[in-house]
């Protein structure tokens, strides 16, 4: 399953990770994040989730402003907005109704979490660094967000 995903799903999670809109595009291409959160965590909930993050665009709000709203207790999408904020960390997701059916849908969401990112390191089994690049310093941070 590949669905386009619209611009506003990148820029809205780019807001809730910290990473930029270039490095989750990356990772939607090697695994589908938007697709298959979708699916998984029940169809018409990122519909809701985008269209509140659209309508604050909209209104002109800030982009802190705009995390707060959709993150605060009480938002009517703040658990949609949570879980994909676990997804593109973690690589898991599960179904609204069942939050006990944690799934990681494939090895390319684990591979692509953000947390690899987050942490400069590489899941096990996944590099494509050369032997012994631990020898080196790593690069920046920023080089990875």
């Amino acid at each position: 399953m590949s669905i386009q995903p619209p611009s506003a799903f990148f820029d809205l999670s780019a807001l809730l990770t910290g990473f930029t809109v270039q490095t989750l595009e990356f990772a939607q291409q090697s695994a589908d994040f938007f697709g298959v959160f979708d699916e998984i965590y029940g169809s018409g909930h990122m519909a809701k989730l985008l269209s509140v993050y659209d309508a604050h665009v909209q209104a002109g709000d800030a982009p802190n402003d705009i995390g707060k709203a959709i993150l605060d207790a009480g938002s009517p999408v703040e658990d949609t907005a949570r879980a994909l904020m676990a997804f593109w960390y973690l690589g898991q997701v599960a179904p609204l109704n069942d939050p006990e059916n944690l799934q990681i849908p494939s090895g390319n969401h684990y591979a692509q979490a953000l947390v690899w990112r987050a942490v400069q390191a590489h899941p096990t089994g996944v590099s494509t660094q050369q032997f012994g690049y631990w020898a080196n310093p790593p690069a920046p941070l920023n080089d990875y967000l």
